[in-house]
């Protein structure tokens, strides 16, 4: 198998401008997956906070957090992330909104998240366009933007201008970015920070396609795989659980996941192996074998092809 990620993956600037009352889940929705893919796959990925006013804001919850500079200060980017608020009625009308949107010129991608979308088609960012936002403003959203086509999806994209809603949505938007731009391994690595709790099982399909899939045999299978990491179960036992033949179900994660099921077994395997280097101080065989590798050197091999560096070489980042 090629690798997944290019050696060395591009480097990624995002600017985060924020409004006042911005939901804090979805902010973490937006750039905790990125901050895995940062952390785990050795990709430079930097990242600067603004603020709408250049002040300190509180989110809808009345945590308060800072801009690192004023917008003024803020260099060009690649991928501008914009979470407007719950005054976002007020932000509309407010006369300095047209100097905080400047952003949106010096970024070649622009997501904006939650009611960030009203800003836009306000001072007429959007016109033309295809646009959705938080599901709950989407009727008002249509009538008051007529040049705007506002549409019932989870997320949208028209050419460089992307619009999502619920923090579910953008989550589901910033794995489809990842994968993307850096590939299926680092989608994983970023969809696996929700995947490790014992109870995912339980978890519904609010949270995202990336993280359990709303496909009832998909989350079977992906139960059963992560239940048999020690010993890997072959496709044909992996289709019996969920009565489908090896040939359907290998149709189904290609459909689905984008990959086929032998793909994201190992992905699996090999995120259990990465949790094993950092945390542990097991040997390279020995953590082999409890991934269902038949030794060290079939482990390094098979992590090196996946992520473009080697897993002694993460080990030694993580212990510096």
């Amino acid at each position: 198998m090629k690798p997944i990620l290019p050696s060395p993956p591009p480097p990624l600037r995002l600017n985060i401008l924020l409004f006042d009352s911005f939901s804090n889940m979805l902010l973490a929705c937006l750039l905790e997956p990125l901050r895995v893919v940062r952390d785990d796959n050795n990709v430079d990925i930097e990242w600067t906070i603004l603020t709408h006013g250049d002040e300190p804001l509180e989110s809808s919850s009345g945590l308060s957090i800072a801009p690192d500079m004023p917008l003024s200060q803020s260099l060009p980017c690649h991928l501008l992330l914009m979470i407007g608020g719950d005054r976002f009625r007020i932000d509309a009308v407010d006369p300095s909104l047209r100097q905080s949107l400047r952003l949106a010129h010096r970024a070649e991608t622009v997501i904006a998240a939650d009611t960030a979308p009203w800003l836009l088609a306000t001072l007429g960012y959007l016109s033309g366009r295809e646009a959705t936002l938080h599901w709950q403003l989407l009727a008002d959203f249509s009538d008051t933007f007529p040049d705007v086509a506002a549409r019932e999806e989870r997320y949208v994209r028209d050419g460089r201008w992307v619009t999502c809603g619920s923090a579910a949505s953008a989550l589901d938007l910033i794995l489809e970015e990842i994968d993307t731009r850096f590939g299926a391994s680092a989608r994983f690595d970023a969809a696996g920070m929700f995947l490790n709790d014992s109870s995912r099982s339980r978890m519904t399909e609010s949270l995202g396609d990336g993280i359990l899939h709303s496909h009832p045999a998909i989350r079977r299978v992906v139960n059963h795989m992560t239940a048999n990491i020690e010993t890997p179960l072959t496709l044909v036992q992996l289709s019996e659980s969920c009565q489908m033949t090896p040939r359907t179900l290998a149709r189904l994660f290609e459909t689905e996941m984008g990959m086929p099921p032998g793909r994201y077994y190992q992905y699996l395997r090999l995120a259990k192996a990465r949790d094993l280097a950092t945390q542990t101080r097991l040997t390279l065989d020995q953590i082999a074998l409890r991934c269902g590798f038949s030794c060290g050197s079939a482990l390094s091999r098979a992590f090196t092809r996946a992520h473009g560096f080697g897993l002694r070489e993460r080990r030694r980042q993580v212990q510096k």
